[in-house]
């Protein structure tokens, strides 16, 4: 059985749930080294400095692979202990820092630009969605055209070579979808309460429809942190008696039981790498509604997005008016991230790592 040495410096949420459901369904002797999932940015430039500090005689251990997230400097890791210079090492892309929303501040050109020397430091390269790939792809060559002078040539190519898109796999309770067959239409928002997942324009879209005198209900759940975007306490205000739920879920019962609850889902994101919140509500039978953008396309029909915000309100319109019909198994779009995830990433290392037995 392989030994796998799993790093992962912002270790929360999205990151947090990949590293258990990997470590425990995938096939190896796994160990993970990770901290909480708080300050991101020192996450990435900390991270390797204090691994080998807080953790040498893990490090000087015998390891059969390095299996780590793109928040580690794998060329600073590989240089600073060299009694892992040449353990075969698999960077895993959950997010890239050149398609990050910097409210304004342009392209995280700096942690982007170590994103690329860690994926050539690399020997795989796995992004969790085509979006998330071709967006780091498109980075890189944007960045290099603003480089002034002495660019180096062939860094994008060798990391394009040893490139895959390897989707998330998700725990999916195999429980009956469950059925609500009266009361007004429940949209959900089960997303981080942060600027990128574009509250403001989820709650301009209710504040639309609260005018107009739809009948529906609100159940706002997910992770929030110090910094929260003012408009969640405006819209508490205001869509104070349409609220079933407000605030964290306190254990994953209690987040599934929201999902039963729940009608549509709603993801108005500016950034999405893959779309774990939205998968999970659709599992347990929620009508999504995403935007015709970012990773969505990838894992939902057509059917299933809208274009702009005028045509979100007028989706969730129709369905006030007929809620109804917006629950249903819908499990043909969640079964390939499941099980079968698990063993693809399993064909996908034991492939990997059977020349260097």
């Amino acid at each position: 059985m392989a030994r796998i040495l799993h790093l992962s410096p912002w270790n929360g949420g999205s990151h947090a749930a990949f590293t258990r459901v990997m470590t425990d369904g995938v096939d190896a002797d796994w160990t993970t080294i990770g901290l909480p999932g708080r300050h991101w940015t020192w996450r990435m430039r900390g991270f390797v400095p204090w691994l080998i500090q807080a953790n040498a005689d893990t490090l000087n251990e015998t390891w059969d692979a390095i299996f780590a997230t793109s928040y580690v400097a794998l060329h600073e890791l590989r240089g600073l202990a060299p009694q892992l210079a040449h353990t075969p090492a698999l960077l895993y892309f959950h997010e890239n820092q050149y398609a990050y929303p910097t409210r304004g501040k342009g392209p995280g050109y700096a942690f982007g630009f170590t994103q690329l020397l860690s994926a050539c430091a690399a020997d795989q390269v796995w992004f969790n969605s085509e979006w998330n790939r071709d967006a780091f792809f498109d980075g890189v060559r944007g960045h290099f055209k603003r480089l002034p002078d002495h660019k180096p040539h062939g860094l994008l190519e060798r990391v394009v070579e040893k490139s895959h898109v390897v989707g998330v796999p998700l725990l999916l309770p195999d429980t009956p979808v469950a059925e609500r067959t009266q009361g007004p239409l429940r949209i959900l928002w089960n997303h981080r309460w942060e600027h990128d997942k574009a509250p403001e324009r989820f709650f301009d879209a209710l504040f639309d429809l609260a005018k107009e005198g739809a009948d529906f209900e609100v159940i706002v759940c997910g992770a929030s942190f110090l910094k929260v975007p003012d408009i969640f306490e405006q819209a508490k205000q205001a869509l104070s008696g349409r609220i079933v739920h407000w605030g964290f879920a306190d254990s994953r019962a209690d987040y599934l039981r929201l999902l039963d609850l729940s009608d549509v889902v709603v993801s108005t994101a500016d950034h999405e790498f893959f779309g774990i919140s939205v998968l999970e509500a659709t599992h347990a039978g929620v009508y999504p509604l995403v935007p015709d953008r970012l990773s969505y396309p990838e894992l939902f029909p057509e059917e299933f997005r809208f274009a702009t915000p005028q045509d979100l309100v007028g989706r969730l319109r129709a369905m006030c008016a007929d809620p109804t019909r917006s629950r249903s198994d819908r499990r043909h779009l969640t079964q390939p991230h499941g099980t079968e995830r698990i063993a693809d990433i399993q064909r996908r290392l034991d492939h990997w790592l059977a020349p260097m037995a």
